[in-house]
């Protein structure tokens, strides 16, 4: 589910939060982990949409309203994102976003990441349209596991 911090609509961004704090319940009910996507998407934030505290602020919301991991944004450098990480008592995930021309700053970003204490990245098209998605997978496989034995 998405968390979508900055609406300019209040009443939108009202029952966006009682949607996801109902699925969390839902989800918890059944025994189903509920990942909730915390974005700065709203129109009210035209400019940065990797502002370190107003994404701490939307993935520990989203954590209290029952998210069992999160899934955000990253800020751009490991010392702001620790801000991210360290104010979220779950584990928070990275998104890819948008498609990056080469994949060096994919692998950058999941340093940075990785380095602020996220505990993993959850990629799309920055995989799945690379050149070789296969080679992306194993350039990210080395970052996030280390390197690994041939065949593994």
């Amino acid at each position: 589910m998405f968390l979508i911090v900055g609406t300019e609509d209040g009443g939108g961004f009202a029952d966006n939060v009682e949607a996801v704090a109902a699925m969390a319940q839902d989800c918890q009910r059944v025994g189903l982990p509920l990942i909730v996507e915390s974005v700065l998407w709203g129109t009210r934030l035209r400019d940065d949409k990797q502002d370190p505290e107003l994404l701490a602020f939307a993935a520990r919301m989203a954590a209290e309203l029952g998210a069992d991991a999160i899934k955000t944004t990253y800020t751009g450098d490991a010392a702001t994102m620790r801000q991210v990480v360290d104010g979220c008592p779950i584990p928070v995930l990275v998104l890819g976003g948008v498609r990056a021309p080469t994949f060096e700053p994919v692998l950058e970003a999941t340093r940075g990441a990785l380095e602020a204490g996220a505990k993993g990245v959850v990629y799309g098209r920055n995989v799945w349209q690379a050149d070789d998605p296969v080679e992306a997978c194993s350039r990210l496989r080395e970052v996030i596991h280390g390197a690994v034995a041939a065949g593994d």
